[in-house]
């Protein structure tokens, strides 16, 4: 995706125009976020995506984090955009246009994972088409499956939850996917429909919880002053799958997850203000609820 990113003072009333502070584009979209989060912690990683002309710089973007980008088309007519307002405290909102994003074709997928061997974690997201065809066909593949369902929208009621290895959702996700608005109850929810799988709730500021089985695990973040929480929980989902990946127990990748997010805020952007390795490691080893500060 390519990110539009306005700045704002506050977000806009309906019908309200109003000046922005600054704008600038960035390199974006959940899986290329996540993607580079996960490379910049030393994951192998490689990404199926597709873009316009207009959205090269965006493959470029990846293979600086260390992203294998060859399986990413560049040939779409129109690559998928973000329009993304960030206001004076951080927050953001995000309206996107998956544009070449959806047109993937079932023999892209199908190509991309044949590459891959039995065992190896795939991450979808819900910005792209064939989802369900995408899981399917990993499944069929031997493949451990994670799923960031974001956005939560209808394409998600057919979701085969038992087929996924690990689900991840914001509080927004969580309460959209089981209409329970309190987290634990939700998670609880989600850890019912996935008695194999690892189910996450992130919590923002708060940091996140998580349901292994029967296991119910929390870590509650720490704290920063953001001045942008674009990319965020993208940096969560990166950087947890990596450390699962080097090994990690569930709690220690949530350390890592949170300590990721945290110092994303911290700097403006998605990709260009993702942490890298030694700085998520030096972070996560403080105690949950310190006080994290950008590095020079």
């Amino acid at each position: 995706m390519i990110d539009r990113v306005v700045r704002v003072q506050e977000f806009p009333r309906a019908g309200e125009t109003i000046v922005a502070l600054s704008s600038a584009v960035h390199a974006g979209g959940k899986g290329a976020n996540q993607a580079a989060a996960a490379a910049k912690c030393g994951a192998r990683v490689r990404m199926l995506g597709r873009t316009g002309a207009d959205g090269a710089f965006i493959v470029e973007a990846l293979r600086e984090a260390g992203v294998e980008a060859s399986s990413i088309a560049t040939d779409d007519e129109l690559s998928g955009s973000a329009t993304v307002m960030v206001a004076a405290n951080g927050e953001n909102a995000i309206v996107i246009a998956p544009e070449a994003n959806t047109r993937l074709r079932p023999r892209d997928i199908e190509q991309f994972l044949d590459q891959a061997t039995a065992g190896d974690i795939v991450l979808f997201q819900n910005e792209c088409a064939l989802l369900h065809e995408g899981i399917a066909m990993a499944n069929a593949g031997g493949l451990a499956v994670w799923l960031n369902a974001a956005p939560a929208n209808e394409t998600l009621s057919a979701l085969a939850y038992e087929s996924l290895a690990g689900l991840v959702v914001n509080e927004t996700e969580a309460e959209a996917l089981t209409q329970e608005a309190d987290p634990a109850r939700a998670l609880s929810l989600l850890a019912a429909k996935m008695p194999k799988g690892t189910v996450i709730v992130t919590l923002g500021a708060s940091g996140a919880i998580a349901a292994f089985g029967s296991e119910r695990l929390e870590h509650r973040g720490f704290v920063v002053d953001a001045v942008d929480t674009v990319g965020c929980g993208d940096a969560f989902v990166g950087a947890y799958l990596a450390a699962l990946i080097a090994g990690d127990g569930v709690q220690q990748a949530l350390e890592r997850g949170n300590a990721a997010g945290a110092l994303t805020t911290l700097r403006y952007g998605a990709i260009p203000s993702l942490p890298s390795r030694a700085e998520i490691e030096r972070s996560a080893a403080f105690p949950a609820g310190s006080r994290l500060e950008a590095f020079a």
